[in-house]
């Protein structure tokens, strides 16, 4: 009885400390995410100590897990693939360079500064695949608030970040399942697990636009009150471990499910349906997260300093990605500060990565730094080159989402 009283209680300080965080971030317009992952890190193991520090499988850290899961569900959600068709080439250049540059900046930075130790191979992947992130909601919010999300600037950043998403994905599960080798690589092992997310994501959108319309018009004829939303969380759970069971990361699913569930022609319902339960415990991730950053390590000088220079590495990775717009009539500085914002992605890379003894605190401090560093100065510079050109705000409730509320 004892530990579930404590359990319950944890579960209180989450929620108060995410509405907290969300709430002072959005006083001063930053993203509610950030607010969300700092309130966790005071609150956390290592700061005010008001958590316990959470194991796997535990009460707290499956629940991080089901965030998570809706999450990418919701992202997936939000990915219109006949509108990222009808983007063609030139978003995909940018999706290119966007993750070619960026991993390649972060891969030499940790041979260049000798980070990582006996890991180095492992924490250079790790840290290059970081950097490939991009946070769409974001960026999307800041057009959206100033009139600007049916420019082509916004389209093209959309379209983009879908391709990074996908890459990301598959850079990830490639990344997690060679941690989870025990660091024993080969390009046999990674070809493997990189045909398998492939694989996986083609065939389940392949079957799934042909069957989702079916499955959640059948939720809607059952006439139980919350049927539907159940059915939506059973169906994002469900392909999430259907992806666990191949030897993906549910994450993988997850995103899938939201794509396939986007197909139905019932975005809009499936949307309204979640957002409480994603308001609900979509933030106990970012908090988790935070919770077991070491303050200490944080804090200290030297990983600040190095937080900063790989923060000015990733914000150029993403900056040189507009040169796949150039001479198409768009503001290429538009694109490339759209593009860098890692908000809610980068911490998914953490969340991942970051659970496999390999990856050090002070690795996962440095990319925390980055998260923050470029969630908070992209938007700010954006907003400053927008508004010079802003129209009426159009609304768009794709990106009214628990992470950049």
């Amino acid at each position: 009885m004892d530990l579930i009283i404590e359990n319950l209680l944890e579960i209180v300080i989450i929620l108060i400390a995410a509405k907290t965080g969300a709430e002072l971030m959005r006083r001063i317009n930053q993203p509610a995410v950030i607010g969300e992952l700092i309130a966790g890190i005071v609150i956390g193991y290592y700061a005010l100590g008001l958590l316990s520090y959470a194991e796997d499988g535990g009460v707290i850290s499956t629940l991080a897990e089901i965030g998570i899961i809706l999450l990418l569900f919701e992202v997936g959600l939000e990915t219109d693939l006949k509108e990222f068709v009808e983007l063609g080439s030139t978003s995909l250049f940018v999706a290119l360079i966007g993750v070619i540059a960026p991993f390649a900046l972060g891969y030499g930075s940790v041979y260049a500064l000798n980070l990582g130790g006996d890991f180095q191979f492992e924490t250079a992947l790790f840290v290059g695949a970081a950097m490939t992130a991009t946070s769409v909601g974001i960026t999307a919010r800041v057009f959206g608030d100033l009139g600007a999300l049916k420019t082509k600037e916004a389209k093209t950043i959309i379209g983009a970040a879908v391709v990074d998403d996908i890459i990301g994905l598959l850079i990830l599960s490639a990344l997690a399942g060679l941690l989870g080798n025990n660091g024993n690589f080969s390009v046999q092992d990674l070809g493997i697990i990189t045909v398998k997310a492939i694989g996986f994501l083609l065939l389940t959108v392949f079957l799934g636009r042909k069957l989702s319309p079916s499955i959640f018009n059948f939720f809607v004829k059952i006439p139980s009150p919350g049927t539907f939303v159940t059915g939506c969380f059973i169906f994002a759970m469900g392909l999430g471990a259907a992806a666990h069971s191949v030897g993906l990361h549910p994450i993988v699913g997850a995103f899938a499910g939201g794509v396939l569930a986007g197909e139905a022609n019932m975005t809009t319902r499936i949307r309204d349906e979640m957002k409480n339960i994603n308001f609900l415990l979509v933030p106990v991730f970012f908090v988790y997260i935070g919770s077991k950053v070491n303050i200490t390590i944080l804090a200290s000088l030297d990983i600040f300093l190095l937080g900063l220079l790989i923060s000015f590495l990733a914000f150029i990775g993403k900056y040189v990605s507009a040169i796949g717009a150039i001479g198409k009539g768009m503001n290429t500085s538009v694109i490339g500060i759209g593009m860098a914002p890692r908000g809610e992605v980068g911490l998914i890379f953490v969340a991942v990565v970051g659970a496999y003894p390999v990856i050090s605190e002070e690795i996962i401090a440095i990319i925390i730094w980055m998260i923050i560093n470029t969630t908070i100065i992209a938007p700010i510079l954006l907003n400053r080159i927008l508004k010079k050109s802003a129209k009426k705000p159009q609304d768009d409730d794709r990106f009214e989402s628990p992470v950049v509320e």
